[in-house]
């Protein structure tokens, strides 16, 4: 902290991730509410007075009350500020909640979850930012439809070039681009194909199917993953790998963190 507070206070970006502890358990962050307070405590003592909080909504069996617990920490991420005896004089805080939306990926424990419906996604937004009631709150999220292309090409399969070359015949250029980025021309480019984009994002996978990536192999065995999941769902955390070893099966690429550690115990 000392070496960051050399330079010019422009903000620090947290990540809790999640609102509730209960879903910083589904998704293992291993932090607490106790441990932000006490960090951004820190900070606001060595003279920060803006904080943005990262945060993802749509994840693995989030309710709006978990949503609505992300508007709540960041209130009390605000109230700190105000409780600090030590905080900067005559400066106000600035904190600034930043939701994306959750895009199941391939090679985790998540690639069998599919993701919020669009709709789904929208009226959690809306929950998100109906329920910030301080002027030091602010509230920014992805757009639904991007994040739902995402989830589209994450977990699809070699079909999907046809509809990407289709996109590029519709004309669909620099899509990352707010204002270039054209939704139904990418669904008409689907129809074209004859492709369901939610069939890729949407649908929840069974653990026995055979997904398009699976013939890559990276180290990390799929049964772990399998076991990840189930564990996301009954919301218990796995340790820190510098911790303790958890058998992915990295260790087979005699490379990183458990191989470092395995070894510095022999």
């Amino acid at each position: 902290m000392e070496r960051i507070n050399s330079v010019r206070k422009s903000g620090l970006t947290f990540a809790p991730e999640a609102g509730s502890q209960r879903m910083r358990d589904v998704i293992n962050k291993n932090v607490t509410e106790e441990q932000l307070l006490h960090t951004v405590n820190v900070a606001f003592t060595e003279g920060w007075t803006r904080i943005k909080l990262y945060f993802m909504i749509g994840l693995p069996t989030e309710t709006i009350e978990d949503v609505i617990a992300i508007d709540e920490l960041g209130q009390k991420v605000v109230d700190a500020f105000y409780q600090n005896k030590e905080k900067p004089r005559g400066k106000g805080v600035e904190v600034s909640l930043s939701a994306a939306a959750f895009v199941p990926k391939p090679f985790t424990p998540f690639q069998w979850f599919g993701q919020d419906t669009m709709e789904m996604l929208q009226e959690k937004q809306r929950a998100l930012k109906g329920n910030v009631h301080s002027r030091k709150l602010s509230v920014s999220y992805h757009g639904a439809q991007t994040s739902f292309l995402e989830a589209v090409f994450a977990r699809g399969d070699r079909r999907l070039c046809a509809v990407m070359e289709k996109a590029r015949e519709f004309g669909l250029r620099f899509d990352g681009w707010e204002d270039c980025f054209d939704f139904d021309k990418w669904m008409e480019a689907f129809e074209a194909c004859g492709l369901d984009p939610a069939f890729y994002a949407n649908r929840h996978r069974e653990f026995d199917e055979v997904f398009p990536w699976d013939h890559l192999d990276y180290g990390v065995k799929k049964e772990f993953f399998i076991e990840e999941c189930k564990r996301a769902y009954a919301a218990q955390t796995t340790p820190n790998c510098r911790e303790q070893c958890s058998h992915c099966g990295a260790a087979c690429y005699k490379g990183g963190i458990c191989v470092e550690k395995r070894e510095n115990m022999v």
